[in-house]
């Protein structure tokens, strides 16, 4: 432990050394030491003298204990007192110190002082590098993880949000779709226009072209006044259509056109108008077999699947769900102004075995759940839905055993190495350290580049041969 002491009786400071004889070095240091970073890079604690006795410098004494403590590598400062005294105690703890020790004390005190400060200080830097291990794109910033797929997928909306380019967002439901389209227009030109969410899914068949596209007098029963629609009402700002796989074939064709043409007609009415808007679509369904089934137009797929986004899966990146779910419960704690504060260890066990199958708004909804429910600081098993924290609350009977993650870990490294690689087979075998005839065996026993509904229906098959 090295100890900067901003103090001038260097004899006293060398024979706290001899006393303590445990690796503790104290360095004698002035007060422009907190503006030395390379200095403060050596120092696990400052020590600063402060004295009654001394009249005058009492007050300069006070002055340096409250610079040091202001130091930016948020180094714990210690403060020497001369005597016991609870306003001299109370007078420097006020001014920033971490804690004080006073001289007349013992060695083991002082030992138990200093350690503590040490790791208070180990603590702080642990939390620094964990927050700089989070990618953070300042255009996405309610997107947190340190998942490479995640951090793949805002480093390619980041790109792409400048542009005035349509993009289709996969990804299953609870996976943020609608999120990253929002955080998409925010980081666009368009940011100052306004964001329209329509979900195709919630209008029935007859409705949703009029709610589009909307409609001129008479256009049908009940239309007694003209009316805007949404590609008309966005304005220059982005139009967000969600689920547009449950659209009918007449829709696709029309929505078609408009993305082509980038004009549009009211119902009712003969008169082009031009389609000035951004629209983002979305959809949790397969496309390419809604395609490939007849129910989806090819044309329409290929012009949507120009600029494709897929959301990763929650339970596909189990790294992010500790760290997500710490973030909503300091969200939801502040919201609802209860006490929580953190995980026990069996919660946390709970949290990163569940499968997620409602993505991160379920681990939303959970944490919510939790932090309401809790009325002390630690959150417990007890305070989870009982769907996160029962044996079977994955999707299928295995899907929380050991050879299911171990299986699960294996896929996710595969396919890893497959994007790193640019999917060269050879070099991502050969960056395994296997052959290519077992990567080969690899790919297709634990169905890497499969749809998420087939690899769970594989892994948990795999899961009960084995």
């Amino acid at each position: 432990m090295n100890c900067f002491y901003l103090d001038d009786r260097t004899e006293f400071f060398s024979l706290l050394s001899l006393k303590l004889n445990d690796e503790t070095f104290f360095t004698q240091a002035t007060v422009d030491v907190v503006c030395d970073p390379v200095r403060l890079a050596e120092c696990d604690v400052l020590i600063v003298g402060v004295s009654r006795d001394n009249g005058s410098q009492f007050e300069q004494q006070i002055a340096k204990l409250e610079k040091a403590a202001l130091n930016p590598e948020g180094i714990p400062v210690i403060a020497f007192l001369h005597e016991s005294d609870r306003d001299l105690i109370h007078r420097v703890i006020v001014s920033g110190a971490y804690d004080c020790f006073v001289q007349t004390g013992s060695m083991e005190e002082l030992r138990i002082v200093l350690r503590r400060a040490m790791q208070f200080h180990a603590l702080v830097r642990e939390a620094e590098s964990l927050r700089k291990s989070v990618k953070y794109f300042p255009d996405f910033g309610c997107f947190f993880g340190k998942d490479p797929r995640m951090v793949e997928v805002l480093r390619f909306a980041t790109k792409v949000a400048a542009t005035d380019a349509s993009i289709l967002i996969t990804g299953e439901t609870g996976t943020g779709k609608e999120l990253l389209a929002r955080a998409i227009h925010l980081a666009s030109p368009r940011a100052q226009q306004p964001f329209l969410a329509v979900a195709c899914s919630a209008f029935p068949e007859s409705l949703i072209e009029a709610e589009l596209f909307g409609s001129d007098k008479g256009a049908f029963t009940g239309a007694v006044t003209s009316r805007r629609g949404r590609f008309e009402v966005v304005g220059r700002g982005t139009l967000f259509l969600d689920e547009v796989g449950e659209l009918s074939p007449a829709l696709q064709v029309k929505l078609l056109r408009v993305l082509q043409e980038r004009t549009f007609e009211r119902l009712g009415s003969n008169q082009s108008r031009t389609l000035e808007a951004r629209v983002l679509c979305a959809t949790n369904r397969d496309l390419k077999e809604l395609t490939s089934a007849g129910t989806f137009r090819s044309d329409l797929y290929y012009r949507l699947h120009t600029i494709h986004i897929e959301m990763p899966n929650l339970r596909d990146r189990r790294d992010d769900v500790v760290l997500l779910a710490h973030l909503f419960l300091q969200e939801y704690a502040r919201r609802h102004n209860r006490p929580a504060r953190r995980f026990n260890p069996q919660a946390l066990c709970a949290l990163k075995r569940h499968f997620w199958p409602g993505n991160v708004r379920e681990l939303q909804h959970a944490i919510e759940h939790a932090t309401i429910v809790c009325d002390g600081s630690d959150i417990r098993l007890d305070h989870l839905p009982t769907e996160v924290v029962r044996s079977d609350s994955s999707e299928g009977p295995d899907s929380t055993s050991f050879d299911f993650e171990v299986r699960a870990f294996k896929r996710q490294l595969i396919q890893r190495k497959l994007e790193e690689n640019h999917h060269n087979k050879v070099r991502a075998a050969r960056s395994l350290m296997i052959s290519r005839s077992s990567l080969h065996r690899l790919i297709e026993e634990l169905g890497v580049g499969e749809s998420q509904g087939e690899r769970r229906i594989r892994c948990i098959r795999g899961a009960n041969r084995l």
